[in-house]
């Protein structure tokens, strides 16, 4: 395990995407719409969904059967927890049709880590304790949306739109870096009440 951090951060982009969940408890259906608010499609097998994962459908597709492989097809992540009773075939299958597989509380048998997400508009931070408590990894993640400044999101969207001007202004890569590095700082130091594209365009030499 490397010292700085045991698992790497990768995302993925599941908007209209295919998510299958193998279960239907409370903890699934925190999944769902999560998954949801991404954009993702999910289905859910379970013969026995909890009260929480049936206010979900619609949109979430629940089939109260268990799962078969062909229903992972097209998938592009499978999620099963712990009273999965058949993970092995489950990852086999998922593998099958190019997805990636994860079971809830065994590391062992997933190929990803699920970590919690504090957001800000187009900003993503994830939060990984593969070690803690969900709880604990839950507090932190709110402790780190609290210190993202409130209009982040719109500074964000301001620097998309200015992008192609600041290119314009900045040809070297290095003196662009620079501007990018301290206007990414200004925005937490001071971040202004509301006109983000003012707050951009007056730091343009």
């Amino acid at each position: 395990m490397s010292n700085l951090f045991p698992h790497f951060p990768v995302f993925l982009d599941l908007a209209g995407r295919s998510v299958v969940l193998l279960g239907g408890d409370d903890a699934h259906a925190v999944l769902a719409r999560q998954l949801l608010a991404v954009g993702a499609s999910v289905s859910v097998f379970s013969a026995t969904p909890s009260q929480a994962m049936r206010a979900l459908a619609p949109p979430v597709r629940l089939k109260l059967r268990r799962w078969r492989s062909a229903d992972f097809a097209g998938a592009r992540l499978v999620i099963a927890d712990l009273s999965e009773t058949r993970p092995h075939r489950a990852q086999i299958a998922a593998h099958g049709v190019g997805a990636v597989f994860h079971q809830l509380g065994a590391p062992e048998q997933s190929d990803v880590a699920l970590g919690g997400v504090a957001a800000r508009g187009a900003l993503s931070v994830g939060v990984s304790l593969p070690a803690a408590p969900a709880a604990l990894a839950r507090a932190v993640q709110v402790r780190l949306e609290l210190a993202l400044p409130a209009g982040l999101s719109d500074f964000l969207e301001a620097a998309h739109r200015l992008r192609t001007e600041v290119e314009n202004r900045f040809p070297n890569p290095e003196a662009r870096d620079r501007f990018w590095t301290a206007l990414g700082q200004a925005a937490f130091d001071a971040p202004p009440d509301s006109d983000w594209d003012a707050f951009v365009a007056a730091r343009l030499p």
